[in-house]
């Protein structure tokens, strides 16, 4: 920590993470289901997310068990060959119930958001614990990023969570400094689907 006057302090340590979410995986009639494959623009999606990460050095990688996140996952670490965790604690979350873009919806309890709510935030609390100073790569959801930063912006308001919008293999980054402060870097960040022109 750096003393910069009035008792204030700069934090040099910092835990940086970024969330991201699978390529497309919908099909023709616009449907996804519970554990579909990316599809062809999908494979585009995650190939040009690859060429923009290609510069990183991943500390770690954590990835949801669900296809399409395994798929955009191992596409991405063609470019890096870490060693990956898979965990069920990254599927993907949510129901009919929640909130969502577009749709309006009266204000209502809904007890399953705020215990999911919880827990997202606690495991992500728990990989900020466990790699401390390192850059994350964390390989989800939509909605399971959407319901981390509405936790962080809105202490966890279901109301919040329609306010978010987090496409296919884009980039949310988080930082963390040593005090356990969460800085919003950038949200839903695609522009490696504009920047890179590729082929499969």
């Amino acid at each position: 920590m750096l003393p910069i006057g009035m008792g204030y302090y700069i934090l040099f340590s910092m835990t940086r993470i970024y969330l991201i979410r699978h390529a497309d995986a919908y099909d023709e009639e616009g449907v996804q289901l519970n554990d579909y494959h990316l599809n062809n623009f999908g494979k585009v999606q995650a190939l040009q997310l690859a060429k923009r990460l290609s510069g990183n050095k991943f500390d770690v990688m954590y990835c949801s068990k669900i296809k399409r996140a395994i798929e955009t996952c191992e596409i991405v670490n063609e470019q890096h060959d870490n060693e990956v965790v898979y965990s069920s604690k990254f599927n993907e979350v949510g129901s009919e119930d929640w909130p969502q873009p577009t749709v309006i919806t009266k204000p209502k309890i809904l007890a399953d958001y705020k215990v999911t709510s919880d827990r997202i935030y606690q495991i992500f609390k728990q990989v900020i614990n466990e790699d401390k100073d390192k850059e994350v790569a964390i390989f989800t959801h939509g909605n399971w990023i959407r319901v981390l930063l509405v936790k962080i912006v809105a202490n966890g308001n279901h109301e919040a969570f329609a306010h978010f919008m987090v496409s296919n293999s884009s980039l949310t980054i988080i930082d963390v400094d040593s005090g356990g402060f969460e800085h919003i870097v950038t949200v839903s960040d695609g522009a490696h689907t504009h920047l890179y022109e590729t082929k499969i």
